[in-house]
């Protein structure tokens, strides 16, 4: 049993135990790994994303600001407006009354058809704008 002891320790040293090998892993090395460019595109595509959102929001707010700033110079644009309109009202209401002479009412009566005028003008434009057809629509003959 030792003779057959000692075929088998033999045996074991001469059979090379699985392992890494330089010869292995020089072929490992040269042969692609197909994970490492899936890797990489993954990794692409989450930083054109981020990106794309962090683009997307720097528009975002821009335009936030754009709408904020022309709000926070209209609005004292439009109440200068309204105390301007007042002021003329009473300019002309004056001139009306004490200097051409006419009755109160029918300074009024002036004022309400100067108004009705200007509201049917502004109607009327409207109109116009909202039946304007594009040039393309005149080629199809689309509706307007």
């Amino acid at each position: 049993m030792s003779a057959s002891a000692s075929a088998a320790e033999t045996a074991a040293a001469e059979t090379p135990i699985p392992g890494p090998t330089p010869e292995g892993e020089a072929a490992q090395a040269a042969r692609p790994r197909l994970e490492a460019p899936f890797a990489e595109i993954a990794g692409s595509l989450g930083r054109l994303a981020e990106l794309q959102v962090s683009i997307w929001l720097t528009g975002l707010k821009m335009a936030v600001f754009r709408i904020v700033l022309l709000i926070m110079l209209c609005l004292p644009a439009m109440l200068l407006a309204i105390v301007a309109a007042i002021f003329l009202y009473a300019g002309v209401y004056h001139v009306l009354t004490d200097l051409l002479a006419i009755p109160t009412a029918w300074a009024l009566l002036i004022f309400a058809g100067a108004h009705i005028l200007l509201a049917g003008m502004l109607v009327g434009s409207a109109i116009m704008v909202f039946n304007r057809r594009a040039p393309h629509e005149k080629k199809l003959g689309g509706a307007a």
